[in-house]
């Protein structure tokens, strides 16, 4: 392949996933506003979403962004004992307000769901090092996962989707998840880094490891957010 020809497809794939984010927040937005909003509603933008990188990945024959799209998918599943912990350990999560069908403790659709925001946040990570190099860039995705994460979380309330109950919440996001949701950033821009050169089988498992990553940047921010606001509340 050609440098203009590689420039012109990495063009390409970031307006793809730019695109992605953009049909999120706006989707999100629109659908705050439908009271008969539930957990098809979050199925059916996981859905678009997966569509639109699929139909890039078809066209332009993308392996770069198939294998982003395939570590996206590892993660999603492996997330889900994440999600358990924080729905029965920690009882802050609560998903019954969506209704649907659930996969172990989570709604059917949040793998899916997972593996789009893993998407957005890896590529544009990884291009973000490239950009400004890797302390920078890694700071500055976690900075937009901290700020891009309440936006979601006030509007999932909104749209019948989750909400948050028994801990300490800026509104409605509680201080954990956006503390966990910096980390969570940051290290998916390392792992986006990563995914540059990995093959099939290495996408798959920097997904495995970005499903721990989230576990044990919930469970450490909710302990250190908790543990916080306890001393607080007691001085």
């Amino acid at each position: 392949m050609s440098n203009a020809t590689s420039s012109r497809l990495d063009r390409e794939r970031l307006a793809v996933v730019l695109a992605t984010i953009g049909v999120n927040i706006i989707g999100v937005a629109g659908l705050a506003f439908a009271p008969w909003s539930d957990w098809r509603t979050g199925a059916g933008l996981a859905v678009i979403n997966n569509a639109i990188l699929l139909a890039h990945v078809v066209r332009r024959r993308d392996g770069l962004l198939a294998r982003f799209m395939l570590f996206g998918l590892a993660l999603g599943f492996a997330e889900l004992p994440a999600d358990a912990w924080l729905v029965d350990a920690t009882g802050t999560l609560d998903y019954s307000i969506g209704g649907g069908p659930m996969l172990w403790r989570s709604p059917i659709w949040m793998p899916f769901a997972w593996e789009i925001v893993a998407v957005q946040f890896a590529y544009v990570g990884m291009r973000l090092m490239h950009a400004l190099g890797g302390v920078r860039g890694v700071l500055l995705t976690g900075l937009l996962g901290a700020v891009n994460i309440p936006y979601y979380e006030e509007l999932a309330l909104r749209t019948n989707w989750w909400r948050y109950v028994d801990c300490a919440m800026l509104l409605h996001t509680p201080y954990y998840i956006i503390l966990g949701e910096f980390v969570i950033a940051c290290g998916l821009a390392l792992l986006g880094w990563r995914l540059r050169r990995a093959g099939i089988g290495a996408a798959l498992l920097l997904g495995l490891l970005g499903g721990v990553l989230i576990f044990l940047a919930y469970a450490a921010a909710y302990a250190a957010t908790e543990a916080a606001f306890r001393v607080t509340a007691a001085a």
